[in-house]
């Protein structure tokens, strides 16, 4: 990297990261972001998050900023505008829902602008804490299995199972279906994407959309589904809770959430005066692995 190379663009993870154990985004927080677009940066969120949620939950804190939805499957910009969207091809699709069903896993299906959940006494949680100010937004929520077979037929984005873990006999039977990508957003649950999709393809995508090399880029995040887009850009940054695996695809390791760790990072690495090339590596051991 060469020397006094400025961030342009920061994408951050939602849970873990930018919202603390308690679920808040602290008044630090808010304020280094802030710091950030103040100086021409690009703050973005990266999340398994629906855009639509997100969007609602940043809204509070005054954050007004691109989207990176659904593990990089809908990319939005501030306004909700889509940028890109990649979902599952109908066959992957409808082999995963086949295969969840004889499991009997709790589950919800995303697809554009709406979540159908695997029964109909179970909501999402959005769908519980904010679903006036989602569902004015044009989304939608569908329950139970007749509905599923219904919104199966629309493009599948990704599909969120409740319990799971990586290695077990669901994880093995859902891996072995072509055209999808398994991963953890948490230690007990299972994400599935289109294949080819990720946190890094979504980074990569807003990057060339607003014309920003990789190298310019500083990523945040905490867990599993965070390794793609820690290790594409030219500044990754782990949370100090974060897995031991996120933090070795990370360039560097800042405080936990807990500890105003993306403020700590944002400051240091994108609002330093000289650009994060001019920090010297050593001298920063005590926030690396």
């Amino acid at each position: 990297m060469s020397n006094n190379l400025p961030i342009r663009l920061i994408a951050s993870d939602v849970d873990g990261t930018l919202l603390n154990s308690r679920g808040e985004i602290t008044a630090e927080s808010v304020a280094a972001i802030h710091a950030a677009q103040e100086k021409g940066i690009i703050f973005a969120i990266c999340s398994g998050r629906f855009p639509e949620n997100v969007y609602v939950r940043m809204r509070p804190y005054g954050i007004v900023c691109p989207i990176i939805g659904v593990n990089g499957c809908h990319i939005t910009d501030e306004n909700l505008h889509t940028i890109h969207t990649a979902s599952m091809s109908p066959q992957a699709a409808k082999a995963v829902m086949d295969t969840l069903f004889q499991a009997k896993a709790d589950f919800f299906m995303f697809n554009h602008h709406s979540i159908c959940t695997s029964d109909e006494n179970l909501p999402h949680h959005s769908e519980i804490t904010r679903p006036d100010d989602i569902l004015s937004l044009g989304f939608r929520y569908y329950h139970g299995r007749q509905e599923m077979l219904s919104c199966v037929e629309m493009p599948v984005e990704k599909y969120y199972i409740c319990e799971g873990r990586k290695g077990d006999p669901l994880w093995q039977k859902l891996e072995r279906i072509p055209g999808i990508t398994l991963t953890q957003s948490g230690d007990n649950n299972i994400e599935v994407i289109p294949a080819g999709v990720d946190k890094a393809t979504g980074v990569i995508a807003l990057a060339q959309h607003y014309g920003i090399p990789l190298s310019q880029v500083m990523t945040l995040g905490d867990h599993e589904n965070d390794i793609p887009m820690l290790s594409c850009a030219g500044c990754g940054v782990a949370m100090g809770n974060g897995t031991a695996s996120a933090k070795q695809a990370a360039r560097y390791t800042t405080r936990s959430n807990d500890e105003n760790g993306l403020a700590f990072a944002i400051r240091k690495w994108a609002l330093h005066p000289q650009g994060i090339s001019s920090l010297d590596p050593v001298a920063d051991v005590a926030w690396r692995i």
